[in-house]
């Protein structure tokens, strides 16, 4: 598979969920988060078409006050040992700030 990325992509940690349109939840880690995009770590049973849209809830802070933010996006790939990639559609001001000052 040849990496299409147009964005960099940073090994980053945070807790995800991913919400789908019919109401399904998906509990995750993120592996790498870019501008661009995610590959989130889940249960190797999860599997789910190219396309499919999601609402991306990510804890930014591990401090005692949470930052959560929530991104639109849709899977990229589903891979058969645990993991989805997700293209972002529409990143919000929190999450545009948080990878700025990680990649610095």
């Amino acid at each position: 598979m040849s990496n299409r990325r147009n964005y960099e992509r940073l090994l980053i940690q945070k807790f995800a969920i991913l919400k789908l349109a019919n109401g399904e939840t998906i509990q995750g880690q993120t592996r790498d988060l870019g501008m661009g995009g995610a590959f989130i770590e889940c249960a190797p049973d999860i599997h789910l078409e190219e396309g499919t849209e999601c609402t991306i809830s990510l804890v930014l802070n591990d401090e005692e006050e949470r930052m959560i933010t929530e991104i639109y996006g849709c899977i990229s790939h589903c891979d058969n040992s645990g993991g989805l990639g997700c293209n972002f559609l529409k990143i919000n001001a929190t999450y545009y700030q948080f990878i700025g000052e990680a990649s610095d």
